[in-house]
């Protein structure tokens, strides 16, 4: 899987079931509007979606399903507008579609979903417990804050948190991980993270605001998912990776700081 430098990406911030059970990213793009295909392969079906889900940032009522054939391998992409059409032959990085803010992603960064691939979490090569921070956009509910001492594993830069990258919305979502390494710890701000969920890949750990959730998830949080509703609490921040670029987090509050700003994550704490 091709991914180009300068994309953000997320494992564990979203509720959707395969990301809670590891099988599925969020990836966006160097220009976070077109997305970029990080494999080659030929669309096979194209599904436009009605989505009744309510999301105050949503510009659409829709949604679109890809279905795309790799080497054999039937992945799907949604979340993205395609400009080809089914049939179509795409190659590896070829620009594909324009990212939709739909009622599943409006508030998030851009991004597609992608299900069907498989991925392996890096190693910790260089950790710092992340402290400094600087506000690169402001809206009127929300403002992102792109991380500067970051820690990395692999191409992946992350938030420096608990040992390792840490990847989450939170506590909306109520669960996230820890990528690369893990010191034991689950604490952010001022914000106990929960309990680990230890799970079956090299690593990485899972963590949930209440114990049970993720093994629980597709008969209890999951609805609530549907309708968006929180899990835990209402939307604070969402901590996403940087791809060979500096890691951003999103603070859903109205913006207390100017952009350009370089701020100290912990005065985060005074919009808790």
């Amino acid at each position: 899987m091709k991914i180009l430098k300068g994309s953000l990406l997320s494992f564990f911030s979203s509720g959707f079931p395969s990301h809670v059970k590891i099988k599925a990213i969020d990836l966006s793009s160097p220009d976070q509007e077109n997305f970029y295909s990080p494999f080659s392969g030929i669309i096979e079906k194209i599904e436009k979606v009605k989505i009744g889900r309510p999301n105050k940032y949503t510009k659409i009522d829709y949604d679109v399903v890809m279905y795309i054939n790799s080497n054999g391998k039937r992945i799907k992409v949604l979340h993205v507008e395609p400009y080809l059409e089914e049939g179509s032959e795409i190659k590896e990085g070829e620009k594909i579609g324009k990212f939709l803010e739909s009622p599943y992603t409006a508030g998030d960064f851009k991004h597609a979903h992608i299900e069907g691939i498989t991925f392996k979490f890096p190693s910790i090569k260089r950790y710092i417990s992340s402290s400094v921070g600087q506000v690169i956009s402001v809206e009127k509910d929300y403002f992102d804050v792109r991380i500067l001492d970051y820690s990395e594993a692999g191409n992946y830069y992350g938030l420096g948190c608990c040992g390792g990258l840490l990847n989450t919305s939170f506590p909306f979502g109520c669960y996230g991980g820890i990528i690369g390494d893990w010191d034991g710890s689950l604490s952010f701000l001022d914000f106990n993270l929960g309990y680990p969920y230890k799970v079956k890949r090299k690593n990485v750990i899972m963590f949930e605001g209440k114990k049970g959730l993720i093994r629980n998830w597709e008969f209890e949080a999951s609805f609530k998912v549907l309708s968006n509703k929180p899990i835990c609490g209402s939307s604070f921040i969402e901590v996403v990776l940087g791809y060979n670029t500096p890691p951003m987090i999103r603070v859903f509050r109205k913006p207390i700081f100017k952009e350009g700003e370089e701020i100290k994550l912990e005065d985060l704490k005074k919009m808790i």
